[in-house]
């Protein structure tokens, strides 16, 4: 299983091939929160949903979305 660090430095290599600068600041600027609780991440829980290029800032962890009956299809971004 990989790191943390391992799958941030790999999406920012993936982002670097496809000629976009992450450290720029082509994202939103609402820090992510969590949709259940709405309370904003923290530490590198903020860089990595901040990068990603969605409109909304809520997210939810897989465990949360299970029990809110959202289907959750692997691998798919």
């Amino acid at each position: 299983m990989p790191t943390v660090p391992e799958i941030i430095t790999k999406n920012m290599v993936k982002q670097l091939r496809q000629g976009v600068a992450p450290w720029r600041k082509p994202w939103s600027t609402s820090i992510p929160r969590n949709l259940i609780s709405r309370k904003p991440y923290r530490g590198l829980n903020v860089f990595l949903p901040a990068t990603q290029g969605y409109g909304s800032p809520f997210w939810l962890t897989f465990k949360q979305a299970k029990q809110s009956g959202v289907h959750v299809q692997l691998g798919c971004s």
